[in-house]
């Protein structure tokens, strides 16, 4: 590698010369953001009056371990960094740009703070390169509830069908993709299968951005002309040809910031925050209450929450920062109050949305910012969020998830960024069957079926028919179009868990344990097989 103290010497001049992607201009857009306020850790004196605890209870051992209170988490990062190094001139052109904007880059690791420390244990738990945890640097900014103008969405930017193949819920009060944990685990999960496929990081890397059929299709292009088939030699799209070397850089970045003239704030190689089940609905400002904390400090933890009240399910859990848990839940058995102040409300067609206001004593502009109506005057017979009023019976509404059930499918812009699909596309340079269905929520083979396609080759200009609504197989699916009787063997991989083994196919923990003859606690040991069925 070059000098590095040298290369920054030449930033001044070259940043000029620099094409910037589209994940550039939204970059520089985010350079304009305030920087977040540090973290609310005391109890306000308004809520004086709640109990503050004066132990800790246990935390949860999936989420949470125990290294020592002052170490800083980059040196763990730094330890894991496994990925090659690569002097090229894209990933010198990327250090440029992000050592030339050291305001931007404080604020995003002040944004990671949050959720750092959970996705480099989870990276940690499979064996990965920890470079892949400094992925939502290039993705999303740790901004947790970004949104793309392809309908991707979260800290891992997500799409709808590519969301729903790894199990990450819809609905019309929540974002999976905008989830901190299960969009983690769905991300790693993704990767893995992608490094699996591939063999090779930033080839997975690669495909993360475009699509595994884009990467597949130019491999196979490559290997025809004999070349290398490698992400340098493969014909990609801008940017993802920019993709790579952007998170190169912020390796470079973090592996020595002082080379660059950068500062890197310390993060805590510590939990920030703890899974908690509630067991009831509660609105989010009562959340924030009973915690201590502000609701701007519920919404960091909790982006996947698109409503403002926190519906309860089985396997939904709320975060909160690990020094609240025990002054919320203290707090949550002393309540008395309400905990909720809304109630699910479907208008009818053309009601105006003024009248609905005054009949709740609500403005009409929160109501319309609650509702995401935008500048709406009139409802559309969709289902919204109103105050429940005095006096009216409230026990009907107490299960709200199943008073919306027929509602849960999100549709439209009604989950904060969620893009219909066009009718029609055109198909342009660089693009695959598997990129076209990966941008608009679709499948590859819908889109064949739309058009009558005989095979996945798109021509440059070709005119497609996109069908809305229908999703890429997820396990579910390719579960029952599975044969019962004949099991998959899996080829166990360094880092796996039951749990995880389980989840990617879509089968229960006891399941693998029966099929596989396997105790509580059997260890699993890497480049073993397990049969996992398809039972009807």
């Amino acid at each position: 590698m070059q000098n590095l103290s040298f290369r920054l010497a030449l930033s001044c001049g070259l940043f000029a010369l620099l094409t910037l992607s589209r994940a550039h201009a939204d970059t520089i857009a985010a350079l304009s953001e305030p920087l977040p306020a540090a973290p609310e850790t005391t109890v306000p004196a308004e809520q004086s009056m709640l109990a503050v605890p004066t132990q800790t209870d246990s935390l949860d051992a999936a989420v949470i371990d125990t290294p020592a209170e002052s170490a800083d988490l980059w040196v763990r990062v730094r330890k894991g960094f496994r990925m090659e190094e690569v002097d090229s001139a894209a990933v010198r052109a990327q250090e440029r740009f992000y050592a030339s904007n050291p305001l931007y880059m404080q604020r995003v690791v002040e944004r990671s703070r949050r959720y750092l420390y959970f996705i480099v244990n989870e990276v940690e738990k499979r064996g990965m390169p920890t470079e892949i945890a400094l992925l939502p640097i290039v993705e999303s900014a740790f901004v947790p509830r970004a949104q793309s103008h392809a309908a991707a969405s979260g800290l891992w930017q997500f799409i709808p069908s590519t969301g729903q193949r790894y199990g990450l819920e819809r609905t019309w009060w929540y974002d999976g993709r905008q989830d901190v944990m299960a969009a983690t685990y769905a991300a790693l999960d993704y990767l893995q299968d992608l490094y699996n496929l591939f063999g090779d990081w930033q080839l997975a890397l690669a495909a993360y951005n475009w699509g595994e059929g884009g990467v597949g299709r130019a491999l196979a292009k490559t290997r025809k002309r004999g070349l290398e088939d490698d992400f340098d030699t493969i014909k990609k799209p801008r940017e993802t040809e920019a993709y790579v070397p952007k998170l190169l850089a912020v390796r470079n970045i973090i592996a020595n910031p002082a080379a660059f003239g950068l500062s890197i704030p310390v993060v805590p190689d510590r939990p920030y925050f703890q899974p908690v089940s509630t067991g009831r609905h509660m609105d989010l400002d009562v959340v924030a209450e009973l915690a201590g904390i502000t609701v701007e400090e519920v919404l960091h933890l909790n982006p996947g929450l698109i409503r403002p009240v926190f519906a309860h399910k089985g396997d939904r859990k709320l975060l909160l920062p690990v020094d609240k848990v025990d002054t919320f839940q203290q707090n949550l058995q002393q309540y008395d109050k309400p905990l909720l102040s809304w109630q699910p409300y479907v208008t009818k067609r053309g009601e105006a949305l003024d009248v609905l206001a005054r009949k709740y004593d609500i403005a009409l502009s929160e109501l319309r910012s609650v509702n995401k109506l935008g500048n709406a005057t009139r409802a559309s017979g969709q289902t919204i969020l109103v105050p429940i009023r005095d006096g009216e019976d409230q026990a009907p509404r107490q299960d709200l998830a199943s008073l919306i059930a027929s509602a849960s499918k999100v549709i439209g812009n009604d989950d904060g960024g969620a893009q219909a699909t066009p009718a029609r596309y055109k198909v342009r340079r660089g693009d695959t069957l598997f990129s076209i269905a990966r941008r608009f929520g679709t499948s590859a083979e819908a889109i064949k079926r739309a058009n009558k396609l005989k095979t996945n080759r798109v021509p440059v200009g070709r005119m497609l028919v996109l069908q809305q609504g229908e999703p890429a197989a997820g396990p579910s699916r390719m579960a029952k179009a599975s044969s019962a009787s004949k099991p998959v063997q899996y080829v166990i991989r360094r880092g796996d868990t039951l749990d995880a083994i389980a989840r990617k196919h879509d089968v229960t923990v006891a399941q693998l344990q029966k099929w596989n003859k396997l105790g509580r606690k059997t260890a699993l040991r890497a480049g073993s097989k397990l049969a996992i069925r398809r039972e009807s």
